[in-house]
């Protein structure tokens, strides 16, 4: 089941517009929101219940409860996509399984709208874990959780993305370690990259984008996650909007470098090049420009630079 941002409980001094649910919403918040809960609860169960006959198979049952996982996983995605009213395109090729793929990070929506497309396991920050209901359902979801101001976490991060990469599982880091309002793709942290680097092996990536309706709040505001926004007015917010529309890009093809920070910069500038900024509000009439940038949510501190 879900993930989550790695930089998502932290808050900066700035964010986006307050999230507006319309009185006359309501009663489809409140609808979505039921069926969302109800529906990865059902989804979850199903995933033990089929889990059951892999404890009487000790050689196998790692690989096979990946397998189960990742069916479900795309399941109970598609499902939450269609609740949600979010509509997702993609561009290009999808990695292969067993890949490590990087991306940039919006919202918490990333992780069911990448898993409606190729289900992968995720890399959070270790908080998740205590999140309520959310939580549990990320470990059943295979998460791999990072403590990044631990830094021998990240060495046991590592190999348990190499495990999982090794049964199949394509594993997806945000480098940004954190999330963003969109404008740009921030400075990549390289420590779960090194892996990749000291072993040459292919890095695919791919870019995500949201746009909504243009007579209702921009995606910047109302589905990126960041900033000082709480959890729960934004997803409420969220749920309110009548459709979002996603675009997955998919890069040409993988990178590789044999140090990890160059791997990182090599990746961020193919991103920047087939990034859409997501749309922010429009000015009102007569108002100029503004010049300050979008802050981000700030980030933690990184175990490996």
């Amino acid at each position: 089941m879900p993930g989550s941002p790695e930089g998502a409980p932290g808050a900066a001094k700035a964010g986006p517009a307050r999230p507006h649910v319309p009185p006359g919403r309501w009663p489809a918040v409140a609808a979505r929101a039921l069926a969302i809960l109800s529906w990865t609860a059902a989804v979850a169960t199903l995933l033990l219940v089929l889990w059951l006959p892999t404890v009487f198979m000790p050689r196998s049952a790692a690989v096979l409860r990946a397998r189960v996982r990742r069916r479900l996983k795309r399941v109970w995605a598609r499902g939450m996509m269609r609740v949600a009213g979010v509509r997702v395109a993609t561009v290009g090729q999808p990695p292969p399984p067993g890949a490590l793929v990087v991306s940039n990070h919006l919202s918490y929506l990333d992780i069911p709208v990448l898993d409606s497309v190729m289900p992968m396991v995720f890399v959070a920050r270790a908080d998740l874990r205590r999140w309520p209901f959310w939580g549990p359902m990320a470990s059943l979801g295979g998460t791999i959780y990072v403590d990044r101001a631990t830094r021998r976490d990240v060495l046991r991060v590592r190999r348990e993305m190499g495990e999982a990469m090794a049964r199949g599982d394509s594993v997806i880091v945000f480098p940004e370690a954190t999330t963003s309002g969109g404008d740009t793709i921030l400075p990549f942290k390289p420590a779960l990259l090194a892996d990749a680097a000291e072993a040459n092996t292919p890095v695919y990536w791919l870019t995500l984008s949201y746009r909504t309706p243009p007579e209702g709040p921009a995606a910047r505001d109302q589905v990126c996650w960041w900033g000082d926004s709480d959890f729960l007015p934004h997803v409420l917010g969220l749920f309110a909007l009548r459709r979002v529309e996603c675009t997955m890009r998919f890069g040409d093809g993988p990178l590789r470098a044999g140090d990890r920070k160059v791997l990182a910069a090599d990746l961020r500038r193919a991103m920047l090049g087939d990034f859409e900024p997501v749309p922010g509000r429009k000015p009102s009439p007569g108002a100029g420009p503004k010049a300050s940038p979008v802050p981000a949510r700030k980030a933690p501190p990184d175990s490996g630079r």
